[in-house]
C-alpha cells in the first residue's frame, strides 16, 4: 500500500484515514463513569483514555490530517465506464474543482469553542455566587465546594469552615474552572457540526420540563418540608424529569395532529408512566429501597413538625404512597397540558443552543458528581444541586451562542483537484 503521506501519487486516491478515536474516547467516558463508584484507578485510566481519545480525534479533524493515499484498482479490474447521454450533466472527475466536497461545507473553528469556554466560564459562577449570598453561606462557600474535586482535605471541613476564604482552595477552584471550561467549550466546539437538529417540541420538553419541575418541587418542598430538600439526590431528580419532558414531547408530536390539548394530556401521561425509572433505580442502587423516593415525593405536600429520619422515609407508609401517587398524577397532567397551551406560542430552539443547553450540564454534572463520589463524597450531599444545574446550564447556552455566533470557516474539499479544472456543462 502507498505511503499516506505521498501527495503525487496518480495511481491512487484520497480516502478518509480510519480511526479508533471516537472508541478510546467514549471507552475512557465509560471508565470516568465506573471510577465514580467503583475505584480510582478506573478514574486515572479513563482520564487518560479520555484525553488521548478527545485527542486523536481532534487531529483528525484537522484541515489536511485524517486522510491517506488509497492505491486506484487495476485498470483491468475498473468497472466499464458509464455512457455519455446527450442532454444530462457529466459527473465529477477527479481533478476538477470541488472534487470529493466533504459536508458540512462551512464549520466553526475549533477556536470558537475556546472562547465559548471562556466566556461561559466567565458567566457560569453568577448563579453559584447568588446561591452562596441567598442561602447565607457566603460567596467562598461554592469556590471550596468546587476545591473538594480534587483536594481530599476538603470533605473534613466543617460547614462554617467551608464559608471562610482559603486561598489554597481558591486557586484550586479557579484553575479546575477554568481547566474544565476550556475541555467543555472545546468538545462542544468540535461535536457541534455532527450534532442534530431538534425538532421544535422534543427540544422544549427536554428543557422546559425539567426546569419547571425540578422549580415546583424545590419550592414545594421548601414551603412543606424544608429539611427533607437535603436528602434528595437532585441530578437523579432533574434526570427523571429529562425523562418525562422528552417522552411527553414524543408523544404530543405523534398526536398533535388530532387534538393539541389531547396531545398533552397523554403526553403528561405517558411521561409521567417512564419518569420514575430513575428515581426508582438510584433507590435500588443507593439501597435505600424503592420507597425512599416515594416518600420524598410525598413529602412535598404532607407538611411534617419533625423531619423524617432515613430510615422512616425507607419504609412502605400507605398514606404516603397515595399521597405520592397523587402529587405525581396531578403534576404529570398539569405540565402535560401546560406544554401543550405554551408551546404554539414559543420560539423554535435552535439546535446548537439546545445541545448547549442539554450537553453541557449533563457533562459537567456528572464529571462534578462522580469526583466528589471519589475524593470527597461527603460534599455530595453539602452541595445545592438544582444551583450547581442551574450553573451549567447558563455556561451552555452561553458557550453555544459565543459558537455560533463566531465566524465560520470553509472546509476544503477532500480530493486534490487542479484548479485550473473546469467543471463540465450540462
Amino acid at each position: 500500500m502507498s505511503d499516506p503521506h505521498t501527495n503525487d501519487d496518480a495511481n491512487s486516491i484520497d480516502m478518509p484515514q480510519p480511526t479508533a478515536a471516537p472508541l478510546i474516547f467514549a471507552l475512557g467516558i465509560s471508565l470516568l463513569a465506573v471510577g465514580a463508584v467503583a475505584s480510582l484507578a478506573f478514574v486515572v485510566i479513563g482520564g487518560v483514555l479520555f484525553v488521548v481519545g478527545l485527542a486523536s480525534w481532534i487531529s483528525h479533524l484537522l484541515p489536511g490530517r485524517g486522510h491517506w493515499r488509497e492505491p486506484r484498482v487495476a485498470p483491468a479490474e475498473r468497472p466499464k465506464p458509464v455512457a455519455v447521454v446527450p442532454g444530462h450533466v457529466e459527473r465529477l472527475r477527479a481533478g476538477m474543482p470541488g472534487y470529493r466536497l466533504r459536508l458540512p461545507t462551512k464549520v466553526h473553528p475549533i477556536s470558537a469553542g475556546i472562547k465559548g469556554g471562556l466566556v461561559g466560564g466567565l458567566v457560569m459562577p453568577v448563579p453559584a455566587l447568588i446561591y452562596g449570598i441567598l442561602s447565607g453561606h457566603g460567596i467562598w462557600y461554592p469556590l471550596n465546594l468546587l476545591a473538594g474535586m480534587v483536594l481530599p482535605g476538603v470533605g473534613a471541613m466543617s460547614a462554617l469552615e467551608l464559608q471562610e476564604m482559603h486561598p489554597a482552595l481558591l486557586v484550586t477552584g479557579i484553575c479546575i474552572h477554568i481547566v474544565v471550561s476550556l475541555i467543555m467549550g472545546l468538545m462542544y466546539g468540535v461535536l457541534m457540526p455532527t450534532l442534530p437538529s431538534f425538532p421544535k417540541p422534543l427540544a422544549w420538553g427536554a428543557l422546559l420540563m425539567p426546569a419547571l419541575w425540578t422549580a415546583a418541587s424545590f419550592l414545594a418542598l421548601g414551603m412543606f418540608n424544608p429539611d427533607v430538600r437535603a436528602l434528595v439526590e437532585w441530578p437523579w431528580f432533574v434526570l427523571s424529569q429529562f425523562i418525562f419532558g422528552v417522552v411527553a414531547a414524543i408523544v404530543f408530536m405523534r398526536f398533535e395532529k388530532w387534538n393539541s390539548v389531547l396531545a398533552g394530556i397523554l403526553g403528561g401521561i405517558a411521561g409521567g408512566l417512564l419518569m420514575p425509572a430513575p428515581a426508582l433505580l438510584w433507590g435500588i442502587l443507593s439501597k435505600h429501597g424503592i420507597w425512599y423516593p416515594v416518600n420524598l415525593l410525598a413529602a412535598m405536600a404532607m407538611h411534617q413538625d419533625v423531619q423524617p429520619s432515613v430510615e422512616l422515609l425507607e419504609q412502605y407508609h400507605a398514606n404516603w404512597l397515595i399521597a405520592a401517587i397523587i402529587v405525581h398524577a396531578v403534576f404529570a397532567i398539569v405540565f402535560g397540558l401546560a406544554f401543550a397551551l405554551v408551546l404554539p406560542a414559543m420560539p423554535k430552539i435552535p439546535g446548537p443552543l439546545a445541545w448547549g443547553g442539554l450537553l453541557m450540564p449533563l457533562l459537567w454534572t456528572a464529571m462534578s458528581y462522580g469526583l466528589m463520589g471519589v475524593v470527597n463524597p461527603v460534599l455530595q450531599e453539602r452541595v445545592d444541586w438544582p444551583w450547581f444545574i442551574a450553573s451549567q446550564f447558563v455556561f451552555g447556552v452561553v458557550a453555544a451562542i459565543v459558537v455560533v455566533r463566531s465566524e465560520q470557516v470553509h472546509v476544503p474539499p477532500a480530493g486534490r483537484g487542479d484548479s485550473s479544472a473546469q467543471l463540465p456543462t450540462g
